[in-house]
């Protein structure tokens, strides 16, 4: 397993043939740092987008919930930026509207 963490979006592609770029597999864009998106797996709610992970070929945003349930709390601890879970774009709704 190969994980990378980043602060920029990098280039990417929605074409899963692709192996020279990480693969976005959400049908939104891609949301920016300081968005809200809705992580719909596991119930986690309403988080805000802290930056970009790469995980096995993956494109993914690095989220913390701003109201999680109170196993992810048991779990994780209180959510902060300073630890962020990795969010891939079929488990993720934009809040932030586009512009």
């Amino acid at each position: 397993m190969s994980f990378y963490r980043l602060q920029a979006l990098p280039a990417y592609s929605t074409d899963r043939s692709r192996k020279d770029v990480p693969i976005w597999s959400g049908l939104d864009p891609v949301p920016a740092v300081g968005d809200e998106v809705h992580v719909r797996i596991n119930r986690v709610g309403r988080s805000k987008v802290m930056g970009y992970g790469v995980q096995d070929g993956y494109l993914g945003v690095m989220v913390y919930p701003l109201d999680p349930p109170d196993w992810w709390i048991k779990q994780n601890g209180q959510p902060s930026a300073e630890k962020p879970a990795l969010a891939f774009g079929a488990e993720i709704r934009s809040l932030t509207k586009q512009v």
